[in-house]
């Protein structure tokens, strides 16, 4: 088996960990819904879609003047750099240090992969729980009542089961999160 590269070996957890997947859900989502991509108009909204690319499509890493490319085949989908944290921006240029793991194509750092590696995927599980975290917690009062944002997420993981079957481990551990995490957002509302 070859062996991987740096940046294979490093950029889930230090680029693409449960806390930064939340915060980049929302960009990914307003890229996806302004990209006019044919193929996908019509089939899903913004979320679901940017939920389908985040459970299938393979890592690849490449790097522009304005941010990352971090899926294989979505040149549209970059995330830029002033969005992310430190920790990212330090992954990056950890990356970067590391000269003989890229190319330049056309204006753009473009990472190699393993020679015979298997396509690296998110951890579905990680996905998950961070879309259902960016739903679920409010960021002002004036979101929508608890109830709704419940709601909105199980429609999300319905429609994303429609496409792409989530392992029956992934759902428990999903699950497990929901119980023990118990957000503001989803404890019972007050009696009348």
């Amino acid at each position: 088996m070859a062996s991987s590269l740096w940046w294979e070996d490093n950029i889930q957890l230090q680029l693409l960990d449960e806390e930064s997947l939340q915060h980049m859900f929302p960009y990914m989502c307003k890229i996806d819904a302004e990209s006019g991509d044919p193929a996908a108009a019509g089939r899903h909204d913004p979320i679901t879609n940017t939920a389908i690319t985040f459970l299938t499509c393979p890592l690849h890493l490449g790097l522009t003047e304005v941010g990352a490319m971090i899926f294989q085949a979505k040149s549209a989908l970059v995330y830029p750099y002033n969005l992310m944290s430190e920790r990212q921006k330090g992954f990056v240029r950890d990356c970067l240090s590391r000269r003989e793991e890229w190319n330049i194509f056309n204006d753009t750092v473009v990472f190699r992969r393993s020679k015979g590696a298997p396509p690296i995927l998110l951890d579905p599980t990680s996905v998950l729980v961070a879309l259902c975290s960016k739903v679920l917690l409010p960021d002002t009062a004036a979101e929508p009542d608890a109830s709704r944002r419940v709601a909105l997420c199980n429609i999300i993981l319905q429609r994303i089961q429609g496409y792409i079957p989530i392992d029956k481990p992934v759902q428990k551990q999903l699950n497990e999160w929901m119980s023990s995490s118990r957000p503001a957002c989803i404890k019972a509302p007050r009696p009348a």
